[in-house]
C-alpha cells in the first residue's frame, strides 16, 4: 500500500515517446495556477519506452501494444491514482479496452482537443498533423465531425511526408529540424482550406513553442489540451503555459521559397 502522505492523484503513461512525455509535464506545471510547490499536482510518470511501435500495430492489425498498456494501467491503479493520462495519441486507439478495466477515469486526449478548439472557434475546418495509425484509427474524426468541424485531409501526398518526417525527427532528437517540416505541412494544410491545424501526435508538441506565426491558421496542440483537461478534472486552476521551451528559429529564407512556390503554384 502506498503511504497516503504522497498518493499521486495523476497517473501519466508516458515514453511514448519520452521527448513528449517531458513535454507534457512540463505543460501541465507551466498550466497550473500554482505560486508554491504544494499547490501543484501530485502525479507519477510511469516511462514504458518499450512498447511496441503504436502505429506498425495498427496498420499491420495487430493488438501488441494492448497488453503492455494495460500493465501499466494496472500499475498506476494499484498507486490509487484518480486520474490517468497518456500524452501519446496513437495509444488512445485502445482506449476503450483500456478505459473498461480501469478504475480510475483515462482522460482521453481527442476529447481534449475539441474542447481546446471550442476555446476559439465554434466551426471550421480542421486538419490533423498525425501519425498515420492515428488517422487510421479514425477516433479524432468520430470526435471531430459530430462537434460540428469539417475534416480536412490535403491531397499533397508532401503533407504526410512532411509530418512522418517531423515525427521521426522528434524521435531522433533534432528538434530544429522537426519544426521546419512541420512548418512546411502547415502551410500544406493551410493552403488546403484548413482554419485548424490540431499537432495530432505528441511528438509534435514539442516543436510546438518554436513555430513561427501560422498567418491566422489555428495551431492546436494536443499535449498542452490534454494537460488543461486533467488540470481541469482535477480541480486546479489552471493559466496559459508561459516560458516554454523552444529552439531557434531557423532562417526565413528555409521555408518561404517553399511557401511562395506552392501558393503561386
Amino acid at each position: 500500500m502506498i503511504d497516503d502522505g504522497i498518493r499521486p492523484q495523476l497517473g501519466i503513461i508516458g515514453g511514448l515517446g519520452p521527448l513528449a512525455s517531458a513535454d507534457f509535464y512540463f505543460k501541465l506545471t507551466r498550466m497550473t495556477g500554482a505560486l508554491r510547490d504544494n499547490e501543484h499536482v501530485p502525479s507519477v510518470i510511469l516511462s514504458v519506452p518499450q512498447l511496441p511501435d503504436r502505429t506498425e500495430a495498427i496498420l499491420a492489425g495487430h493488438d501488441g501494444p494492448l497488453a503492455p498498456l494495460q500493465a501499466a494501467v494496472s500499475t498506476l491503479n494499484a498507486l490509487g491514482v484518480s486520474y490517468i493520462a497518456m500524452p501519446c495519441n496513437t495509444a488512445h486507439h485502445w482506449y476503450d479496452r483500456l478505459a473498461a478495466n480501469s478504475p480510475a477515469e483515462i482522460i482521453h486526449i481527442g476529447d481534449a482537443v475539441v474542447a481546446e478548439i471550442r476555446r476559439s472557434l465554434d466551426r471550421g475546418r480542421v486538419a490533423n498533423l498525425a501519425t498515420r495509425g492515428t488517422l487510421a484509427s479514425g477516433f479524432y474524426q468520430d470526435r471531430i465531425s459530430p462537434a460540428g468541424f469539417e475534416v480536412c485531409v490535403p491531397a499533397d501526398a508532401e503533407f504526410q511526408e512532411r509530418v512522418d518526417s517531423a515525427i521521426n525527427l522528434v524521435k531522433a532528437g533534432s528538434i530544429a529540424e522537426a519544426a521546419a517540416e512541420t512548418e512546411r505541412a502547415l502551410d500544406l494544410a493551410q493552403m488546403a482550406g484548413a482554419d485548424v491545424a490540431l499537432l495530432g501526435c505528441t511528438e509534435l508538441s514539442v516543436v510546438a513553442a518554436s513555430l513561427n506565426d501560422p498567418n491566422g491558421l489555428l495551431v492546436i496542440d494536443s499535449n498542452a489540451a490534454l494537460a488543461r483537461a486533467c488540470l481541469t478534472r482535477l480541480g486546479f486552476a489552471t493559466q496559459e503555459a508561459r516560458g516554454l521551451p523552444s529552439v531557434s528559429s531557423l532562417p526565413g529564407g528555409d521555408r518561404l521559397p517553399l511557401r511562395l512556390a506552392r501558393r503561386a503554384s
